[in-house]
C-alpha cells in the first residue's frame, strides 16, 4: 500500500495540495477527479517524486518512503504524464526498448515485448515505423506498453483520453481494465472523461481546492451525488 500522510506540496510559496492524506491499493484502479486547477496533477508529481513535498509523509508497505522516479520504478510504480506520449523520432521498437535500462538484463526484452503486443496487437506491424507517424490512439499504445513493459505493481495515468476520438477512449479505458483483471497491475488515472471511466474503477478521489473531499468506493449515491454538484 501507499500512504500519504498530511501531504501539503505546491510550487514556490504556492500550496496546491493542503494535508492530503489518502492510501492507494496498488492492486485496484482508483480514479482521481476534481475542478481544473484542483491538484489532481501535482496530486500524481507528488507520489512519483517528480515534486517533493513541503510536509508531510509518504509511506510504502507500512516504511517511511522518500520517493523519486528511479526508485518507484524499482518498486514497481511507473507514470505516464500528460501531452507527448512517445519519442517521436524514434522506432516504436526503440521507444519500447528504452526501458530496458532500468532492468537488470537486456535480454529479457523479447519476451516482454511479445507480452505487451498480446495487449496491443495492432502495433506488430508498426514496430520498425517512427513513433511520431503514429496516430494519437496508436501513440497512446505505444505509452501503455512502455509503462507495463516494467511489469509495474502500479501505473500512474495523467489524462490518457486527451486527443483520442471516443471510440478509442472507451477502448483505452476496456483495455486497461483487461490488464488488471488479467495481471493484478493497478492503476490511478487523472480523468475528466468520467462516464466512460468511472464504471470501470474500484476507487475514487475527488479533489477541490487543493483538498480531498471524496475518499472511496467508485460507485454509490453518496459519489453521484458529489459529482452532480461539482460538474
Amino acid at each position: 500500500m501507499i500512504q500519504l500522510s498530511r501531504i501539503i506540496a505546491g510550487y514556490g510559496d504556492k500550496v496546491v495540495l493542503d494535508e492530503i492524506t489518502t492510501c492507494l491499493d496498488p492492486s485496484k484502479i482508483t480514479v482521481i477527479m476534481g475542478p481544473n486547477g484542483c491538484g489532481k496533477t501535482t496530486l500524481l508529481k507528488t507520489i512519483m517524486g517528480l515534486l517533493k513535498p513541503m510536509s508531510g509523509e509518504l509511506k510504502f508497505s507500512g516504511r517511511q518512503f522518500a520517493p523519486s522516479p528511479r526508485a518507484w520504478i524499482g518498486h514497481g510504480l511507473f507514470m505516464i504524464g500528460q501531452g507527448q506520449r512517445v519519442f517521436p523520432n524514434m522506432s516504436v521498437a526503440d521507444n519500447l526498448e528504452i526501458m530496458t535500462h532500468y532492468w537488470s538484463s537486456r535480454a529479457e526484452f523479447p519476451a516482454r515485448l511479445d507480452e505487451v503486443l498480446t495487449y496491443f496487437p495492432d502495433l506488430r506491424e508498426r514496430l520498425d515505423d517512427m513513433a511520431g507517424n503514429l496516430s494519437g490512439g496508436q501513440q497512446q499504445m505505444v505509452a501503455l506498453a512502455r509503462g507495463l513493459i516494467n511489469r509495474p505493481r502500479l501505473l500512474l495515468l495523467d489524462e490518457p483520453s486527451i486527443g483520442l476520438a471516443p471510440k478509442l477512449i472507451s477502448d483505452t479505458f476496456h483495455k486497461l481494465r483487461e490488464i488488471n483483471q488479467k495481471t493484478g497491475t493497478g492503476f490511478v488515472i487523472v480523468e475528466h472523461n468520467l462516464k466512460t471511466l468511472l464504471p470501470l474503477t474500484d476507487s475514487a478521489i475527488i479533489l477541490s481546492t487543493g483538498k480531498i473531499i471524496y475518499d472511496g468506493a467508485s460507485d454509490g449515491k453518496t459519489l453521484t451525488k458529489m459529482l452532480d454538484k461539482i460538474f
